[in-house]
């Protein structure tokens, strides 16, 4: 699918799909393999596989047959899939920055950046690729940013349900999959630096840089480490978590084996005692019409006898 804008004064319009060439933003997402190998032959780079990438980014400078300089720039986009995969955590997000136009895709719709692009007033009409790029980027991010606060959400349930249920079977997979989505974030919030450090090497210079711009990128820099230092926190929570879940199943089975102990030890006790009435020879009881009752008494008082002992030892 295509999206187009077009700039018309100082604000970006949806403008009509047939009207590309002329459109100043043009959003593809979905399977467009015909305008997507298009750029692909015009400046010999694999944008196709650079949508598949899920660990890494892409950036580089594009020089056309006019010696015209472009910028080809992608990020990591993160989102939380139920009981997904790894490889289908993460979204790369492409951006082709032209002299006056920018280009963007992604394998499927982010909802964020339509909504964003839409009405979009832009502060330097001349420069408006390098502003609308900073500004999905930093959309991008606090998305990002927002997802993994709502990870905490699920940390919070997960770690009630072990407080009140115990690590069940569903807690094994919860768990799982939040482990999952704290390597895909590691990973994305790795890349996506390098191609923060790669926006601001091209756009802007030592000597001559825009308050704003730079007010822009200090921002998404910003961030980029506050979400850091979360993933790192909540990575490490996770482990903790997991190390007392297989505490609390060692503990769980190490009772389990007490509990058999104890119960072959105390019946133990009655298995010797009909042995040794069980032997063919004179013993105690065996004329009386009572006997069987009587060494059931003794079997059950001197099973009870070893059980007190072991309570009183503290074994139980």
């Amino acid at each position: 699918m295509l999206k187009t804008y077009s700039l018309i004064k100082d604000t970006l319009s949806v403008s009509s799909e047939s009207n590309i060439k002329n459109s100043s933003v043009v959003y593809v997402y979905g399977d467009e393999r015909e305008y997507i190998e298009s750029f692909e032959h015009k400046y010999n780079f694999k944008i196709g596989n650079i949508l598949t990438f899920d660990d890494r980014v892409a950036y580089d400078t594009m020089i056309d047959q006019n010696d015209e300089k472009s910028l080809l720039v992608s990020f990591l986009f993160p989102e939380v899939h139920e009981g997904g995969h790894l490889d289908n955590l993460t979204t790369s997000v492409v951006f082709l920055v032209f002299k006056n136009k920018l280009i963007i895709f992604t394998k499927q719709k982010l909802k964020f950046i339509p909504e964003l692009l839409s009405n979009m007033v832009l502060r330097d009409v001349n420069n408006f690729m390098e502003e609308v790029l900073l500004k999905i980027t930093q959309k991008d991010l606090h998305v990002m940013l927002n997802n993994l606060r709502g990870v905490k959400e699920k940390i919070d349930d997960l770690d009630s349900e072990i407080s009140t249920s115990g690590p069940l079977r569903p807690t094994f997979g919860n768990l799982l999959t939040l482990q999952k989505y704290m390597i895909a974030l590691s990973t994305t919030y790795g890349a996506n630096h390098k191609a923060l450090d790669f926006i601001k090497k091209n756009f802007t210079t030592i000597n001559d840089i825009d308050f704003t711009t730079k007010k822009i990128i200090d921002e998404i820099y910003d961030t980029s480490d506050t979400m850091d230092r979360i993933i790192l926190g909540y990575g490490q929570y996770l482990d903790d978590l997991e190390d007392m879940i297989n505490n609390m199943i060692s503990y769980q089975l190490n009772m389990i084996m007490k509990t058999l102990t104890e119960i072959s030890i105390v019946l133990t006790i009655p298995a010797i005692i009909f042995g040794f009435w069980g032997i063919n020879v004179d013993v105690p009881f065996e004329k009386s019409s009572y006997g069987a009752f009587a060494v059931l008494i003794i079997s059950v008082i001197l099973s009870l006898i070893c059980w007190f002992l072991m309570r009183r030892k503290k074994y139980l």
